[in-house]
């Protein structure tokens, strides 16, 4: 749940890395919340989908900066082929060389 809010915090935080698991809870409770709400209330689907977008994306961004990519790769997500490239980056681990975005997730490098 602690991955989850710090989605939240850093919604608009498109600097820095995100660590396998910082990416991964995030998306499964978002995914919990998106298929309650659909079942209970789906308009409240909607509205909590559009207010989760930047974060998840935020999110992405700060994965792919973690495994060695730029966050101009997210883009690719347009295109339905891109999407599967972005999820094999997704489950990559992370690199632990310090790179342009900072030390790994989760060091004090």
């Amino acid at each position: 749940m602690h991955y989850y809010v710090e989605s939240w915090q850093k919604y608009t935080d498109f600097q820095g890395r995100a660590s396998r698991p910082a990416y991964w809870w995030p998306a499964l409770v978002s995914f919990l919340i998106s298929l309650i709400l659909s079942l209970l209330v789906g308009p409240l689907y909607l509205i909590y989908s559009l207010a989760y977008l930047c974060p998840s994306i935020a999110l992405g961004v700060r994965r792919l900066h973690d495994v060695g990519r730029t966050g101009k790769w997210m883009w690719l997500v347009i295109t339905g082929i891109g999407a599967i490239v972005l999820l094999y980056w997704a489950v990559q681990p992370s690199s632990q060389e310090t790179n342009e975005w900072g030390p790994p997730a989760g060091t004090n490098a």
